[in-house]
């Protein structure tokens, strides 16, 4: 028997949403699929707090870094 349920993962245990009608010791497969979908608005409120703390100076620095991209696959100097 095949059956779909929600269920929310909590200290290591998945914890059903909904009840299951299984007999007591019975084994399953459990098919985990965690495809949450995201909004644009929350992707842009998330980008936003990556700088969150930071100078101006220290964001032109870490853009910098991130634009200059010959050093991407260079090993760094010792």
């Amino acid at each position: 028997m095949r059956q779909t349920i929600k269920a929310r993962y909590h200290d290591g245990v998945l914890q059903p949403l909904e009840p299951l009608t299984l007999a007591d010791e019975a084994e399953v497969h459990i098919t985990v699929d965690t495809g949450i979908t995201v909004s644009a608005e929350e992707i842009l409120q998330h980008a936003a707090r990556v700088y969150h703390g930071l100078t101006a100076e220290d964001v032109a620095e870490v853009e910098a870094i991130a634009l200059d991209r010959q050093h991407f696959f260079r090993e760094p100097a010792a």
